[in-house]
């Protein structure tokens, strides 16, 4: 079974690569089947998926086979650990593609081809890379769109994928250990790509991840909501880290599109008001906590 998918929906494939290497499919006696976005398949839970990854070998003619996995993964229909190649159209050129194929053709191809786009939802979301997660649930805390929740084993997951913002990476960037996928990104490792252990952030990246964690952004959109004032580039929040431009450390650090943030409707903020202030409970506590829990201690004058 062949498995082809064109990105229907996000321009990340070559129209060029694309269209020579379906034209080869059509010509082929192989089986295959045409698909106008995997990832919108594998956030819906196609039926299609599970049929597939019954079949004795796949050959899956798309992008990264680490985003390719973890799409399938995530979608309750992991590949199995043989028979599966995965044919990366985004670095392969369509001849070194179309070698892989099957050559003895005798006839035309038995192929079905879908490549029609259902509604205008862009699938943009994340998938996590399990091999590389330890659950530290930064993502999970961090997002400001209710995309990801915990499994009832405790596992962060990709819930809400649909909530997810079209073009924004920032868990992806804020994830030390580069586990999250964006399979329709364009750079390095966010994209699929295999992680470059010698490329990984260091300590100055991961300082300032750890600063701009401090940073509390719930409250700067809650503010700018309240006063219906648009971010600024330049806008100042010092909630225990001084001259840190919330929205400006926010782009450099973490890549989040500036109409993301202008865009955000009632809705959204009304979930980010409501996460602010389950922040600002639990914060209390904690401090509550530990304020008691010095009170016990004997101190010495």
């Amino acid at each position: 079974m062949i498995i082809y998918c064109t990105c229907g929906y996000y321009p990340i494939i070559s129209n060029q690569v694309k269209e020579k290497v379906l034209e080869a499919l059509k010509n082929t006696d192989a089986e295959f089947e045409a698909v106008s976005d995997l990832c919108r398949m594998c956030a819906e839970r196609d039926p299609a998926l599970q049929r597939w990854v019954q079949s004795d070998s796949i050959k899956i003619i798309a992008c990264y086979p680490r985003a390719i996995k973890w799409l399938f993964h995530a979608a309750g229909a992991p590949l199995p650990s043989e028979g599966v190649e995965i044919l990366n159209m985004r670095c392969l050129s369509a001849e070194a593609i179309i070698a892989a194929l099957p050559q003895n053709s005798t006839s035309k191809g038995q192929g079905t081809i879908r490549l029609e786009k259902t509604g205008d939802w862009v699938p943009w979301f994340p998938v996590i890379d399990y091999d590389r997660c330890v659950n530290c649930m930064q993502c999970l805390n961090f997002c400001l769109f209710g995309t990801f929740e915990l499994s009832e084993e405790g596992q962060v997951q990709v819930k809400n994928p649909a909530n997810c913002k079209t073009n924004c990476p920032a868990c992806a960037n804020a994830c030390p250990q580069r586990a999250i996928i964006f399979p329709k990104y364009g750079d390095s490792p966010v994209n699929g790509d295999e992680v470059r252990e010698d490329r990984m952030p260091g300590e100055r990246k991961e300082m300032n991840i750890t600063e701009l964690s401090k940073v509390n952004i719930y409250d700067a959109i809650r503010r700018r909501s309240q006063t219906g004032a648009r971010f600024s580039k330049n806008e100042q929040q010092t909630d225990g880290v001084q001259n840190i431009s919330t929205i400006k450390q926010m782009q450099k650090e973490l890549n989040i599109p500036s109409d993301v943030l202008a865009a955000l409707s009632p809705t959204e903020i009304a979930k980010i008001k409501a996460k602010a202030t389950k922040r600002a409970g639990a914060k209390g506590q904690r401090d509550s906590q530990r304020q008691g829990g010095r009170e016990g201690y004997p101190h010495n004058d």
